[in-house]
């Protein structure tokens, strides 16, 4: 009879399953078939407080309210603290050894490895300078326009004068290799916001491909905090957090949606460690102190696979993460690993 306990006490602990994550209800293994992606130059996790404590702790910020919370490891061959582009470029072709030159369009994206399964992708870009964006792939050629294959492209800000343009309010046009500009914005600022751009952008590219990648890159937020610019750069974040919130609205609505966020040149912020002087700083615009970049960029995840960015990892790993799924009851759920 004590044989027959333990062994009914050994199929039981073997049979059960963990419904939840972060305490959390999180199924895991899901093979996620619409991916969220953001990218933010600068993030690093404190920097969260300039909105936190704005909404006086009653509610958590978006990027507190995910699944799952990594660190990766920015550096690469070449540097220890790589430039934010390089950074999200390394985690888009899981590879370490980024140049920031057209040798990097030998590398295969993520959006290759997914195309290849029917799956569409759309970037949004707000903040890009020429180096950062993605579109300076164009000028290496034939190898770059392979590298950016068929993106849905839109950037939030002035076009060239006969650029393809694009509204919030007017109907979308998908053709891939085209590069949309934001039709609100001039040469000092846009007057759409980040949230509602990337609402009407994924409203319409989820209808169009029932399996898609949605990229929303920002180096805005970067750019504020290096100018020590308070106010832009919690009006930033907060317009990033409205966006997320809407994201995760998805994952709530489907099993098989995953929301990323991963930063790039991660800056530590010196805020202030008193009440009094962190309302002084938030009427003034105190500029706040800056340090050099950090050695480790933040990752969060929610929804499908997001059990994969737990712990800490190399930005490079990222893709991979992605792309593959955990070993359940001696099932593989894969679905690309292209490292094996």
């Amino acid at each position: 009879m004590k044989w027959l306990s333990l062994g009914l006490l050994l199929i039981l602990s073997g049979c059960a399953q963990v419904t939840s994550l972060n305490m959390q209800k999180h199924e895991f293994g899901i093979l996620p078939t619409k991916i969220i992606w953001f990218q933010i130059a600068g993030l690093e996790e404190e920097q969260l407080a300039m909105l936190r404590f704005q909404l006086a702790a009653e509610r958590k910020t978006s990027f507190e309210d995910n699944t799952c919370i990594g660190k990766s490891w920015s550096y690469n061959l070449y540097n220890l603290r790589p430039s934010a582009e390089s950074s999200f470029l390394s985690q888009l072709t899981g590879k370490k050894n980024i140049k920031m030159s057209c040798e990097d369009t030998e590398h295969r994206p993520i959006w290759s490895y997914l195309g290849s399964n029917g799956y569409k992708t759309a970037v949004l870009e707000i903040g890009a300078n020429s180096q950062q964006s993605l579109t300076s792939m164009k000028a290496c050629a034939e190898k770059g326009e392979g590298f950016l294959g068929s993106l849905y492209f839109w950037v939030r800000k002035e076009g060239a004068t006969g650029s393809n343009t694009f509204h919030y309010r007017e109907p979308i046009v998908f053709e891939g290799q085209k590069v949309f500009y934001d039709k609100t914005c001039d040469k000092t600022q846009c007057f759409s916001t980040i949230s509602d751009n990337y609402k009407f952008i994924y409203e319409n590219f989820k209808r169009y491909s029932k399996k898609n990648l949605m990229i929303i890159r920002d180096f805005s937020y970067l750019a504020a905090i290096e100018k020590k610019d308070f106010f832009k750069a919690k009006g930033i974040l907060n317009d990033l957090d409205l966006s997320l919130n809407e994201a995760l609205k998805e994952t709530k609505n489907s099993v098989d949606t995953l929301v990323v966020v991963t930063s790039g040149d991660s800056r530590f912020m010196d805020l202030p460690d008193q009440g009094r002087a962190w309302a002084d700083y938030e009427k003034n615009n105190t500029q706040p102190q800056m340090k050099r970049a950090k050695l480790t960029n933040l990752v969060i995840a929610s929804g499908a696979r997001a059990e994969n960015f737990c712990g800490f990892y190399e930005d490079s790993q990222i893709l991979e993460r992605i792309l593959s799924g955990p070993k359940q009851l001696g099932l593989e759920l894969k679905f690309l690993n292209p490292f094996k």
